[in-house]
């Protein structure tokens, strides 16, 4: 769902290089699993780890930014070869900061997949702001794009998808499956 007018979210998602996401409830559903030793683990779509490969093979990268640390995060974003990876960054601005270092882009050459309020500060900063179905209110409000499935199911392979089709590189894509 586009809070934006259509013509205003298509000249943004035209000029996306990278999205970065947050990680629990974005590319999980947000339930964390904790086995008898208290090791920890997630639960990702393989839809959703596909898109991000689809948006790489686009052209366009993809970055992890999460308050919390899981080393089930750095295994995840190794599968998907997604290098820029920062865990523990509660201030997630100074996390953008550091994204920024490595990879000098323009802010509204960014996206940004949060769906809390601890996300709203880089939301309001990077060119397209972009939330799950069940993302908190304050974020869904704030959002340019609101996706119709909820996190770690299948929203992000929807907005892989909707980036893609709006720099005209999804017909590609499609193509070397349909080859």
């Amino acid at each position: 769902m586009s809070v934006l007018d259509e013509n205003k979210l298509h000249e943004k998602l035209k000029k996306i290089k990278l999205v970065i996401f947050d990680c629990d409830g974005v590319l999980t559903d947000g339930r964390i699993i904790y086995n008898d030793e208290g090791q920890e683990t997630k639960v990702f779509d393989v839809r959703d780890g596909h898109g991000i490969k689809l948006m790489a093979r686009g052209g366009i990268e993809s970055a992890i930014l999460t308050a919390r640390e899981s080393k089930t995060v750095d295994h995840r974003a190794a599968n998907l070869g997604i290098e820029l990876v920062y865990q523990g960054m509660k201030d997630k601005l100074a996390g953008l900061a550091e994204i920024l270092k490595k990879r000098p882009l323009k802010l509204e050459e960014i996206a940004y997949v949060g769906d809390d309020i601890i996300d709203l500060p880089v939301l309001k900063r990077v060119g397209l702001a972009l939330t799950v179905a069940d993302a908190v209110d304050e974020v869904r409000e704030r959002a340019d794009y609101v996706a119709s499935k909820p996190g770690g199911r299948g929203a992000v392979r929807e907005l892989a998808e909707l980036i893609l089709k709006a720099q005209s590189r999804w017909d590609d894509i499609l193509s070397h499956y349909l080859a």
